[in-house]
């Protein structure tokens, strides 16, 4: 139990987040929602991908299409370890059309259809802001497995040729984790 608050306590710290006060109290940041959350259910750093971790399966994930775009997607739709390390795993999506071409649950939808549970268009804005080269954050709040709580989380998205793929990572991370938006 010691060890588990010290990891809380540098969770806490990593996020620096400053309180806000108003109205005689005190709102919170995303980022301290999502420690809470951690905290009330228990769940420890090592339970879920890194940032550090997203972004080396992107750029894993990159390098297959580069190589060959279909076995790639295949791949990725079979959850293949390299592909697939606790709840991170690679999505991708056609860029003319925004339908999912890989995706452990959602193949064939429409990725301009995905909005968060404050109504924030989170697909569209990946749909739209995805370029060649470049990797682009997008956030939004999302269930976490096997629960109803919703937390904040955010999406590494990369255009290459027809395709933008990604891979997104709760914001409650541990150390490092701050926000990038």
């Amino acid at each position: 139990m010691f060890k588990q608050m010290l990891v809380y306590t540098a969770l806490i710290a990593s996020l620096s987040a400053t309180p806000v006060f108003a109205s005689g109290g005190v709102e919170y940041t995303e980022e301290d929602e999502a420690v809470a959350y951690a905290m009330r259910v228990g769940t420890s750093v090592a339970e879920y991908g890194t940032e550090m971790d997203a972004k080396a399966m992107l750029d894993r994930a990159l390098a297959a299409v580069k190589i060959d775009k279909s076995a790639a997607i295949a791949a990725f739709n079979r959850n293949e370890p390299r592909f697939r390390d606790r709840d991170l795993f690679v999505f991708c999506f056609n860029a003319e059309d925004g339908r999912f071409t890989a995706h452990e649950a959602m193949v064939g939808w429409d990725v301009r259809s995905l909005h968060d549970k404050t109504g924030k268009p989170f697909g569209e804005q990946m749909y739209q802001t995805a370029e060649d080269g470049q990797t682009v954050t997008v956030g939004y709040m999302a269930p976490v497995t096997g629960s109803t709580d919703q937390i904040p989380k955010r999406a590494y998205v990369t255009r290459i040729d027809n395709q933008v793929c990604g891979v997104s990572v709760y914001r409650f991370n541990g150390p490092g984790s701050q926000p990038t938006e």
